[in-house]
């Protein structure tokens, strides 16, 4: 009798025991959210990081995200500003001087270039001459990608082949028959991860039936400036129609080039033409440069200013335009996981060796969205990773 009480009981605990193995399972199972890791807790460095960001009128998200980290973490975090990269001046470029005098510092750690301007390769390696030692991390290289992935210890950029099927495809929503795409030799030629940019956009609209065009524009570096290259553009929009490239009123206008936002939303809105998105996908610029709109405290907060672009917008009864604005704010998420990446490396959490499983989990746990995707950039780029989250939204 005995043995047959102890015999239930034995049965009874391995029950219990393989009730409780299966509910831990089930719930590692939910925690890791269609295959995405935990990231480790964020362990500031014993080092101080800096971020080096262009003008506010440059890349204005990158800029006050910087603002918001270097609040968070005010004794880990510094912010340096560069003068704008698409303005030459004589000597070294500022953001040159700058780098050299921050490795210099004992007490800076690493460098963070909150958008790999040019001289972005230049400025990692004269870091590098003043200290040798100097972690460096860059979010989305406007110079060649090999060469400051070679240069860098952690590059951070947008997939830009999803990035192109969502730009695309708003497009097509809006009725475009056309797709424009405006770029300059700098960035088609030096830079791979632009000019796959432009294969990517390519590819999409041949999936959607859209006619692609490219052309090549004026770079603001030349004698003309912004000034420019802003009225080449729209000298550029007028040839295509009298050299009957395009026609009617669905066209979509992109341009690779930050500067010339401004003029593709006026020729969008003179015409009745189609603009979704500047360079990079942000609310923050190409709309915002047009349009006054409230800016949040926070540059997470993109619905909010959105809002503010969209009442603008509509206020505008002389702009013809139809209008959409990207609502997830990635490079703020790609600036934060840079700044977290930055301490993981100091601390050295983060390791060649391990390096894409720590950093995807990072920038997957900074995103903190369903739909965001972050993977290697590719094969050979080991230390480049590449990150998106669709999300557009029609203003207009």
């Amino acid at each position: 009798m005995s043995h047959s009480i102890k015999t239930k009981s034995v049965i009874i605990r391995r029950i219990i025991a393989a009730m409780l193995a299966f509910i831990l399972v089930f719930s590692l199972a939910a925690c890791k959210d269609n295959g995405k890791t935990d990231a480790d807790p964020v362990v500031p460095s014993e080092k101080k990081v800096a971020i080096l960001v262009a003008p506010e009128a440059q890349y204005p998200e990158d800029y006050k995200a910087a603002a918001e980290l270097a609040k968070e973490y005010p004794d880990k975090v510094i912010v340096k500003e560069y003068a704008d990269s698409r303005i030459l001046k004589a000597g070294n470029p500022e953001i040159m001087t700058i780098s050299e005098e921050l490795a210099a510092d004992s007490e800076i750690g690493a460098i963070i270039y909150a958008r790999a301007t040019q001289f972005t390769t230049n400025a990692i390696s004269a870091a590098k001459a003043k200290n040798p030692d100097i972690v460096t991390v860059c979010v989305e290289p406007e110079e060649s990608v090999d060469k400051i992935s070679e240069a860098a210890n952690l590059v951070l950029c947008a997939d830009w082949a999803k990035a192109a099927n969502d730009i695309v495809a708003t497009a097509k929503q809006q009725g475009a028959k056309y797709l424009v795409v405006f770029s300059i030799n700098r960035h088609i030629t030096d830079n791979p991860l632009i000019a796959n940019e432009n294969a990517a956009l390519k590819a999409a609209c041949e999936a959607e039936g859209i006619t692609h065009i490219y052309e090549n524009s004026l770079d603001p570096i030349y004698s003309t400036g912004i000034k420019g290259s802003r009225q080449y553009i729209k000298e550029a929009v007028a040839r295509l129609y009298n050299n009957e490239k395009i026609e009617g009123a669905d066209v979509a206008l992109f341009s690779t080039d930050s500067s010339v936002q401004p003029a593709l939303i006026e020729a969008a809105n003179s015409k009745g033409l189609i603009y979704v998105c500047p360079s990079f996908p942000t609310a923050y610029n190409g709309l915002g440069e047009v349009y006054e709109a409230t800016i949040p405290e926070k540059t997470a907060d993109v619905e909010s200013y959105i809002e503010s672009i969209k009442a603008a917008a509509t206020a505008d009864t002389e702009g013809k335009a139809r209008l959409s604005s990207y609502k997830f704010p990635l490079a703020t998420k790609l600036l934060t996981s840079a700044l977290y990446c930055a301490f993981d490396i100091l601390n050295g959490t983060i390791t060649s060796e391990n390096m894409a499983e720590k950093v995807t989990a990072r920038v997957n746990a900074v995103a903190d969205n369903k739909k965001f995707t972050v993977g290697a950039y590719s094969e050979t780029h080991k230390n480049v990773f590449a990150a998106y989250c669709p999300g557009f939204e029609i203003i207009k």
